[in-house]
């Protein structure tokens, strides 16, 4: 975690910065005047939901510097000398998953705490603040660790430059996120099975994809 922070710290920024836009965003319509939000939609419970994908793209921007140190230490022959200890790919990734996991959880835990705290004092529900964090928190998670394997095995099946990928992360970061942003206004009485089965469902992949590394991603693939 300390390596990858030292390696690059603006991705770290950003993604600071787009979480504290998302608790804005997340208790921003109970401060409103009650005549501006009249619409059709219940945009009372449906809008905070919205910052729930918002808040998961902040963790992941948050750890995208775990996947620059995979290929800075991929390129300069580190994995060489850990396969030589008798680790194998699964070892290696799983170290890295980590790191990853453990970064955006701490950022997670930060801006939950902060939108529970905000949101107590401008007059949201309790219930909803529970659910937003139950679901930042899942969706979250989820969503780092399906990019973060999905990055590291990606960089380990060429010679990478050191960054080169970063668009292609948060590409597939978001895409899983999109349905969060759309959904909830389409269907707002299934938000939150939409949300919950979106979570469940990049979980489940994620770690399909990761205990298939091992048949995936041969040894000499991490060889520089």
């Amino acid at each position: 975690m300390q390596r990858s922070i030292n390696l690059s710290k603006t991705y770290v920024i950003i993604g600071i910065v787009l979480a504290l836009y998302g608790t804005i965003l997340s208790n921003l319509l109970p401060l409103l005047p009650t005549n501006t939000v009249n619409t059709p939609i219940d945009l009372t419970n449906i809008f905070p939901l919205l910052s729930v994908a918002i808040l998961s793209l902040s963790a992941l921007l948050f750890s995208m510097p775990v996947v620059m140190l995979f290929v800075y230490d991929k390129n300069n022959g580190i994995f060489e000398y850990l396969l030589s200890t008798g680790l194998d790919q699964l070892d290696i990734f799983k170290g890295y998953v980590k790191a990853s996991l453990l970064l955006a959880s701490s950022l997670l835990a930060f801006v939950i705490v902060l939108n529970t705290v905000i949101g107590t004092f401008v007059g949201t529900s309790l219930t909803l603040l529970a659910t937003i964090a139950i679901l930042t928190f899942s969706i979250g998670v989820s969503v780092v660790f399906l990019v973060t394997v999905s990055m590291i095995a990606f960089s380990s099946l060429q010679k990478t430059r050191m960054g080169a990928n970063q668009p292609l992360g948060v590409s597939l970061g978001i895409i899983p996120v999109f349905p969060a942003l759309i959904l909830p206004f389409i269907f707002p009485s299934y938000a939150l099975i939409i949300d919950v089965s979106l979570a469940a469902a990049i979980l489940l992949a994620s770690i399909g994809l990761l205990l298939s590394i091992g048949k995936l991603i041969l040894r000499e693939k991490l060889l520089p």
